[in-house]
């Protein structure tokens, strides 16, 4: 009688706990394919969503959903820092396997995300997927600030948003004149070419055209400068106070050598004005602000 008792209750608590287990799983939120497909190719409603690949970098490398990071399984614990901002917000996993999804669910849960939502697997849905990697605005950031790596840098925003402040090094690019893009790439197609713009849109069109070029490490802002604040280092060219602009407000800290290009060359660096072949100057005679053109 004893033992009947017992085993009565071993087997109650045997389905106790499965039964947590199951509501634990059952209650996340499931995103069907063809849904994230859709959100993905929007360029306004992808901004409500953290997309994250949790696959490993090898796979994430082999294609990717557009605008989705690569934080693989094993290091979701070590990497709620850079995604924190979207504890509040909506955030999708998606992997190969769906244990591994839920298993990604249950730890960002655990970590304070409130709205994780798991996708249907890349195995069981054609998505279209991308082979540059897209970086959230933090890992850029780091990027940015690492001036001993032989980075090249492209910045997709028109030349008033440029002018105010950019990466070191970087170069200014037509989101729809690509055609020249190739002058300006080095002949190494290994060389790893990083790209940003106001919101990770334009940007992204630039880092598959790079891909479509042949280069193997093409790296895209997802987290456009409207989005997140960038510290914009001043190029080595431009440490030496002698080789700054001067009296430009527009142009403050800026050289030559700074990454301007198509017409950019021969300007003044001082006060005074000088004209060169495309009729642009580097006097402190205020310019028409385009600013407000969103890339």
């Amino acid at each position: 009688m004893k033992y009947n008792k017992f085993l009565a209750v071993s087997m109650s608590a045997i389905l106790s706990l499965t039964l947590v287990g199951c509501s634990t799983t059952s209650s996340a939120k499931e995103l069907k394919g063809e849904e994230l497909n859709k959100i993905q190719k929007d360029d306004k409603e992808k901004e409500n969503y953290l997309v994250i690949d949790i696959r490993d970098e090898a796979s994430y490398k082999e294609g990717h959903l557009k605008h989705a990071i690569n934080i693989p399984l094993s290091k979701i614990d070590k990497s709620i820092e850079e995604i924190r901002k979207w504890r509040e917000k909506k955030v999708v996993v998606y992997s190969d396997k769906s244990d591994k999804t839920k298993d990604a669910i249950d730890k960002l849960t655990k970590q304070g995300f409130k709205d994780v939502s798991g996708a249907q697997n890349v195995k069981d849905f054609s998505y279209d997927l991308v082979k540059y990697t897209s970086l959230s605005g933090s890992k850029f950031q780091d990027a940015l600030l690492d001036t001993a790596a032989n980075n090249v840098f492209l910045d997709v925003r028109d030349k008033a948003e440029f002018e105010k402040g950019h990466g070191a090094g970087a170069k200014n690019i037509d989101v729809n004149k690509l055609d020249s893009l190739q002058s300006i790439l080095p002949e190494n197609k290994e060389v790893p070419i990083y790209v940003y713009s106001n919101t990770g849109n334009s940007s992204s069109v630039v880092a598959q055209k790079l891909i479509d070029l042949g280069y193997k490490n093409v790296f895209n802002a997802i987290d456009g400068t409207k989005e997140f604040s960038y510290k914009f280092e001043i190029a080595d060219c431009c440490k030496d106070p002698s080789d700054a602009v001067k009296g430009s407000e527009e142009h403050e800290g800026h050289c030559e050598n700074c990454g301007h290009h198509e017409g950019h060359e021969g300007h003044s660096h001082s006060g005074e004005k000088k004209e060169d072949h495309s009729g642009h100057n580097h006097s402190t005679e205020k310019k028409d602000d385009h600013a407000g053109h969103k890339h």
